[in-house]
């Protein structure tokens, strides 16, 4: 009977219900991702410690999805629940909430890698002040750009990455377009991760995604007196809005180019593939 009740809430089935798969789903990205940097750079670095990084953020990306891909479509980035909104695949009533739901699981999840890793960063820092360890150990929460990268080039390195991340999981999930079935679509969005972070992660660590950047840089600006957000001359902004104005220009490249090739040929989805937001899905089988 409570079974029943729970599966009949209209809570738990409406936007809050998808905001607890946003949370959990983003939480578990941050988990993997900032991570797998704790593993590569507070330890005795790996040889070749940027294979390691675009790996485990791959795996982490795809974890993610495979939380709350049937809840929410698992967004898991600000940029790609606004994209979606712009092109009228979801509500825009919705937007905040899912924001909210994603930065809130990233900040979460960077207030537990602090105290696991919290000897590790102290050993790395070589100090146990809490303040001086999360000054010193910042990049392994948030990203920032490398010393001989303008504004320009990083605004344009996060812009380009987003637009790239969005504009192809549209054409991974468009059911018209060669959809990746049986469940794998989050295993091929991974790898579409490991492919950005190969060639466009080194300029600035490759945010594209605004709550995976200010969650964790939030959690650290609590215990380290806010300086995550005045180092390097106010960084913070861009990690946000490069990679939202990015996620909607991706957006519309790939409705108003490859989408509008495929509705030319009308071409309807192929078999019984159904798309809810980032998911591909088939129908249960009797």
């Amino acid at each position: 009977m409570s079974s029943q009740s729970v599966a009949r809430s209209p809570l738990l089935s409406g936007t809050y219900g998808e905001m607890v798969g946003e949370f959990f789903g983003t939480m578990v990205l941050i988990l993997f991702g900032d991570g797998v940097v704790a593993t590569a750079f507070l330890f005795e670095p790996f040889n070749n410690e940027w294979i390691v990084v675009i790996m485990g953020w791959g795996l982490a990306v795809m974890l993610g999805i495979y939380v709350c891909g049937a809840i929410s479509g698992a967004h898991l980035n600000p940029a790609v629940t606004l994209a979606l909104a712009v092109r009228g695949k979801l509500a825009w009533s919705k937007v905040l909430w899912y924001w909210l739901a994603q930065v809130a699981g990233a900040f979460v999840a960077a207030a537990i890698l602090y105290f696991v890793y919290q000897g590790a960063i102290n050993h790395f820092i070589g100090t146990a002040n809490i303040a001086d360890a999360a000054k010193g150990a910042g990049f392994v929460f948030y990203t920032h750009p490398q010393s001989f990268i303008g504004t320009f080039g990083a605004f344009g390195d996060e812009f380009v990455g987003t637009a790239l991340l969005v504009g192809l999981i549209f054409a991974i999930v468009d059911g018209r377009n060669q959809p990746v079935q049986a469940n794998l679509n989050p295993l091929i969005i991974g790898f579409l991760i490991v492919a950005i972070g190969a060639s466009f992660g080194r300029n600035t660590g490759y945010a594209i995604n605004p709550a995976r950047d200010f969650g964790p840089r939030l959690w650290i600006a609590l215990v380290s007196g806010g300086q995550s957000f005045s180092v390097n001359n106010f960084y913070f902004w861009l990690p946000i809005v490069a990679p939202l104005a990015g996620g909607v220009v991706g957006a519309y490249i790939y409705d108003f180019t490859i989408g509008k090739v495929l509705q030319a040929r009308m071409l309807g989805k192929s078999g019984t593939a159904e798309t809810t937001g980032e998911a591909v899905r088939e129908p249960a089988v009797d």
